[in-house]
């Protein structure tokens, strides 16, 4: 079954002004990704029992049925590339945000494949999570005259400059796990990968109003670190607001530069809003300081977790039932051979395909049959058939 929302099926993203980069130095970020999540215990129905109450009837929980199962076949592009051969001996940087979190590390280890399959070396530099960091990346890869740049989870204007100086020497930069920025728009040497940030939590989004009987009180830990975060729980508010007017959602914005606010911060935002039933963390990374302001509120028994951007210490924690109920993830083993694909075209002067993000909810229900291993998280057996690497090299001609 298809697990990845398209655009098609969803509404345009919602529009964010974008940040200026001295704003977000002073917060800096770790969007589109996490770390952890978990499933329900008892304490409501379960998404295909509470589908007859849900306002928005069977097909609401008939989307999600289909999140919760893997999918029958990832979405491969079917565009052929010709003169991929042509690259071989070339490096690309790969220049993560963080390498604090285990979705970058599998992410460049599947870059590291997909590029070494066609000749090319992969130079990974931290971001840090600094601004100063991420220009010295984005500078090391010009002096080092690279066939590419590969950004992750990094705004554009956290280093325009260094950005737009790479692509003055015809170096190509690709900007992944973000919405694009309006004000750099596409261009021969410019593209962009989304990724999976909306997509999650507009499943989980929807997971809540088919479990709550569409009787949901939510409060949302947002991020504030960067436009495509504050994007995301936009997208989350208007699923609420078009499938499930008697849903009440607040948000509670948070910061990964104000971290150790956010457990007594989401305890506040629990007390202030009178009978919340669910918090939703947006990543894994927010999730124990998320669960601890839930405790802190003694709200812990009639709270249920959500979160995004699935991990394995995530799905550990649903299996183990402890606070989660649902983690909705990105399959980052797939994302890293779509980014290969991406860089590649760009190298070639090839206009990009559009990239589906593959994305499944798990719940207490669903983990119990999976391979909670790090070996199972970075085979991206989790979210579909594996056999996306030899696709991919079949479409570059080097199978």
């Amino acid at each position: 079954m298809r697990t990845s929302l398209r655009r098609s099926d969803r509404r345009p993203l919602p529009r964010h002004g974008i940040a200026t980069a001295g704003a977000l130095a002073a917060a800096v970020v770790l969007a589109a990704c996490g770390s952890s999540g978990s499933d329900d215990g008892g304490s409501g129905s379960s998404a295909t029992g509470a589908a007859s109450a849900s306002p928005s009837g069977d097909a609401l929980a008939a989307t999600v049925d289909k999140l919760l199962e893997p999918t029958a076949g990832l979405p491969v592009p079917t565009t052929k590339l010709d003169g991929v051969a042509g690259l071989k001996g070339k490096t690309v940087y790969y220049i993560p945000i963080t390498q604090q979190s285990s979705q970058f590390k599998i992410i460049g280890d599947a870059l590291t494949s997909a590029m070494g399959a066609v000749g090319i070396s992969l130079q990974i530099c931290n971001g840090g999570a600094n601004p100063t960091q991420i220009t010295a990346c984005v500078n090391q890869a010009i002096g080092a005259n690279a066939g590419a740049i590969v950004t992750d989870a990094i705004p554009y204007a956290l280093a325009a400059n260094a950005l737009g100086a790479a692509q003055a020497k015809n170096i190509p930069v690709l900007v992944t796990n973000q919405i694009a920025d309006p004000a750099h728009p596409v261009s021969k040497t410019l593209g962009y990968v989304e990724g999976g940030g909306t997509a999650q939590l507009v499943a989980v989004a929807d997971w809540i109003i088919v479990d709550s009987g569409g009787k949901a009180n939510v409060l949302i830990n947002g991020s504030t670190d960067s436009p495509s975060s504050q994007a995301y729980v936009q997208a989350a508010k208007d699923e609420f607001s078009d499938h499930c007017p008697g849903c009440k959602v607040t948000v509670n914005p948070i910061s990964s530069a104000n971290f150790p606010l956010i457990a007594p911060s989401t305890s506040s935002a629990i007390l202030r809003t009178p009978g919340v039933n669910y918090v939703l963390s947006e990543f894994d990374q927010y999730l124990q300081p998320t669960l601890g302001g839930v405790q802190q509120s003694g709200k812990i028994t009639s709270v249920k977790g959500a979160s995004g951007s699935a991990q394995l210490a995530g799905l550990q924690m649903l299996a183990s039932k402890n606070f989660l109920h649902v983690d909705a993830g990105q399959a980052s083993t797939f994302q890293g051979w779509v980014d290969a694909d991406a860089v590649l075209r760009l190298m070639l002067g090839k206009p990009l395909p559009t990239y589906d993000p593959v994305v499944r909810l798990f719940t207490r229900d669903n983990v119990s049959g999976l391979t909670l291993t790090a070996e199972g998280e970075a085979s991206g057996e989790w979210y579909g058939p594996t056999a996306f690497p030899a696709q991919f090299k079949a479409l570059w001609g080097m199978s």
